[in-house]
């Protein structure tokens, strides 16, 4: 069963429909980048599909996290010691290929109140590219 599955998502992978996923992907986690940018959430810099966003508190990472699931339905991983050195807490970010506009201005809104909610501070916003 597992080598069924396994080849089956190999041969997804390779094909068009494949192509159209990483195509998606890539598009998603852009718009989501641009959002957060915009609404002048701090971004640290990556060059794979995860964002990761920049506390810099391990108190209100958790914090964030906590009330993003609670209050908003939202799981975002935080990551905090020892995984990053103390005082370079993060959010880790990983938007997908079927991520709407909708959901991400709803993730970026719902991040900003809870942004606000622990006296996080915003950097300049991002100018439209």
């Amino acid at each position: 069963m597992n080598v069924a599955a396994a080849l089956a998502s190999v041969q997804i992978l390779s094909g068009d429909e494949g192509r159209e996923l990483r195509w998606r992907h890539r598009c998603s986690v852009a718009m989501v980048r641009e959002k957060l940018a915009r609404a002048g959430i701090p971004m640290g810099s990556a060059s794979s599909h995860i964002i990761p966003i920049e506390v810099k508190n391990a108190k209100a990472c958790q914090g964030v996290c906590d009330d993003l699931l609670a209050d908003y339905g939202i799981y975002v991983q935080g990551i905090n010691y020892p995984t990053v050195p103390r005082g370079e807490e993060k959010l880790r970010v990983t938007p997908g290929p079927y991520h709407t506009p909708e959901m991400a201005d709803e993730f970026v809104d719902a991040l900003l109140a809870v942004w606000h909610k622990h006296g996080l501070e915003l950097t300049p916003p991002a100018a439209p590219v």
